[in-house]
């Protein structure tokens, strides 16, 4: 049932690229939300398969919804071409193969005017192809300072870093400029905005359903120079969002995304072996720092020093675990 409040518009915008039957659950989820003023801004990255037929039986002659066309840029093009064609008071970003439970914006944005706070971060859950999404129990709000916020980020302690899960206010737009053919995008901007805000609204509670695909989980893409390059540019910018009262914290942030990369480098993707050698050797120094850090969980302890030790054999206990629990570890 949509909520009789009328409140704020919120904005939704979901890049949209070859997801296929992915999609129309995607848009339902946003289609049932109990919050009723909303635009969706479709924004299609030049889809070559029959993504956009599906959304549009999905949709069907709704007024809320917008179908943006552009070529295809990537996710970051996607997602700026939508923020800056939104008219929301809030707006909320929604990649094109996942879920939100419908109460999501509503209670994001009643949690936003309470506490008079201009961002709302939830949490995720990890699941399988859904065809709808709902949340076991409800959720409550509290404020942090942006900085306990970005801590949590940096020990990725329930802060995924990722643009999808956030209710974000308008003022931010300038803030939400997300480079373009960057891999690993986010998580420079977030902890940026994190780290100039005094207050952010938090919940435990999962509002964000993040799809994981049939095979994905125990399959291990192969990464290369551009990988390697990306993350070490985002490492950078979270670097100068954490300053120095951080400073611990970032370095077992940058051991972990260093760990995430390094463990499927592909050193025949390099032109020069001796650079991705290079990598590994300062993924395993970096790992065998952050294993005796007193800030790490003991999962990431486990699986620096693991790491620290051979690559091979961390892979092959994070496969297993991949298996037997049915899901990846962060």
């Amino acid at each position: 049932m949509v909520s009789e409040v009328y409140g704020p518009l919120v904005s939704i915008i979901v890049p949209m690229y070859n997801v296929g039957t992915f999609a129309p659950p995607c848009v339902s989820s946003l289609l049932d939300q109990t919050y009723s003023n909303i635009e969706i801004l479709i924004v299609d990255d030049g889809c070559t398969d029959d993504t956009i037929d599906l959304i549009e039986d999905a949709v069907g002659d709704d007024p809320r919804v917008e179908i943006h066309h552009k070529e295809n840029g990537g996710l970051s093009s996607a997602r700026n071409y939508g923020t800056q064609r939104c008219r929301g008071d809030y707006l909320m970003y929604v990649d094109g193969d996942d879920l939100i439970d419908p109460r999501t914006v509503e209670l994001m944005v009643k949690a936003a005017l309470k506490y008079k706070a201009p961002l709302v971060a939830g949490s995720f859950a990890k699941t399988s192809p859904l065809k709808n999404y709902q949340m076991q129990n409800g959720a409550s709000f509290k404020l942090e300072s942006g900085e306990e916020h970005l801590r949590r980020l940096l020990l990725f302690e329930g802060e995924s870093g990722s643009a999808w899960g956030k209710l974000y206010s308008r003022s931010l737009i300038p803030d939400l400029k997300f480079p373009e053919g960057q891999l690993f995008e986010d998580m420079g901007v977030i902890s940026s905005i994190f780290s100039q805000l005094d207050t952010v609204v938090v919940t435990d509670a999962p509002f964000y359903a993040y799809v994981t695909r049939p095979g994905s989980i125990t399959t291990f893409k192969r990464q290369g120079p551009k990988h390697v390059r990306d993350m070490d540019a985002t490492i950078e910018a979270v670097r100068q969002a954490s300053g120095s009262s951080l400073a611990d914290e970032f370095e077992c942030f940058r051991a972990y995304c260093t760990l995430r990369v390094a463990m499927r480098v592909d050193l025949d993707g390099f032109g020069d072996m001796s650079e991705g050698r290079a990598y590994l050797r300062r993924a395993r120094m970096l790992a065998g720092r952050a294993s005796r850090s007193p800030l790490a969980s003991r999962t990431w302890r486990l699986r620096c020093t693991l790491f620290a030790i051979s690559p091979k054999v961390h892979n092959a206990f994070y496969a297993l675990y991949a298996v037997v629990s049915g899901k990846a570890i962060r």
